[in-house]
């Protein structure tokens, strides 16, 4: 139980400071939309300030939250998880923005949460003429060693550091320092 937990514990903590949420979503200037495009784009409604899907779009995410720990770690997997709506207002005003598709928005959107100084330094250079990166796209030895460290060297390192932590805690050792043992903290 207490194992149980504290593993919990420590994918919280890992999430909660894993990268920015998605509310902290500043994407810049507007990108130069085609007119010729008809792409299902959102309008931001000042009343409720937020953005409304287009009637026109199908609202549906080109891979699911496993597909974005795959391609982009567990920020993206655990915001999308815990923090849908701000997610989705994400990727909407992303696709405002930018004028682009629900797919490019959502590829877009899962790289600026999981590695936002990578993503900024990529828009900079495709500002620059550097062709465009689909964050989309699934590469399979990143995706392999994704299963790799979420089966099986992130639980033996948790199961290490609880080891650590629950031995110190049945057996404490010597007391370092004279001065802790008045204070009760010494045996």
């Amino acid at each position: 139980m207490i194992r149980t937990s504290l593993i919990v514990a420590i994918l919280v903590a890992f999430a909660s400071t894993a990268s920015t949420t998605v509310s902290a979503f500043t994407f810049g200037k507007k990108g130069a939309g085609s007119a010729a495009t008809k792409l299902p784009l959102p309008t931001f409604d000042d009343a409720t300030e937020r953005y409304v899907k287009n009637p026109l779009d199908d609202g549906e995410y080109p891979y699911d939250a496993i597909g974005s720990a795959l391609r982009h770690g567990p920020s993206p997997f655990f915001t999308r998880l815990t923090s849908a709506d701000e997610y989705e207002q994400g990727v909407l005003k992303y696709m405002g923005t930018f004028k682009c598709s629900r797919a490019e928005a959502v590829g877009n959107c899962d790289a600026r949460l999981n590695n936002y100084l990578d993503w900024r330094y990529q828009k900079g250079e495709e500002e620059k003429g550097k062709p465009k990166v689909d964050y989309t796209k699934l590469d399979k030895k990143q995706a392999a060693l994704t299963v790799v460290w979420a089966l099986g060297i992130t639980p033996f390192a948790i199961s290490v550091v609880y080891d650590t932590v629950s031995q110190f805690n049945n057996t404490p050792g010597p007391c370092i320092s004279k001065a802790f043992e008045g204070l009760g903290i010494c045996s």
